[in-house]
């Protein structure tokens, strides 16, 4: 049964996640078109890719480390390969995000330098 539930989520979820995709990328071109620039700070974009970077890492340690915990709360869980994978790249997706963030915000304090391209 539960292969069933399975199945039918990742045949409708994916469309679904395709269609919105898609209307995020015509709210996009409708404002280029227009010339409505909204552009938004770096500070903002770096805050949120932070934010990201910490949900994402703490959701990977989350996975692997849960039948852990489960197994102390006295429940019988044990730690199996796919979810050893899942949690695995969520955390090295959240990794790569601090990553990135720790560059762009390294990038940001070097603007200030008399070599500033404009």
């Amino acid at each position: 049964m539960t292969d069933w539930a399975v199945l039918l989520l990742i045949l409708e979820g994916i469309p679904f996640l395709a269609f919105i995709y898609y209307l995020e990328y015509q709210k996009k071109m409708h404002l280029l078109k227009n010339d409505i620039v909204k552009d938004e700070p770096l500070d903002v974009r770096l805050e949120r890719r932070l934010i990201s970077g910490i949900f994402l890492s703490l959701a990977g340690v989350s996975l692997i480390i849960s039948p852990s915990i489960a197994r102390f709360a006295g429940l019988e869980a044990s730690l199996t390969f796919e979810m050893l994978v899942m949690g695995v790249v969520v955390l090295s997706s959240g990794l790569a995000m601090l990553l990135g963030y720790s560059f762009q915000r390294g990038n940001a304090s070097d603007s200030d330098s008399m070599f500033e391209f404009k």
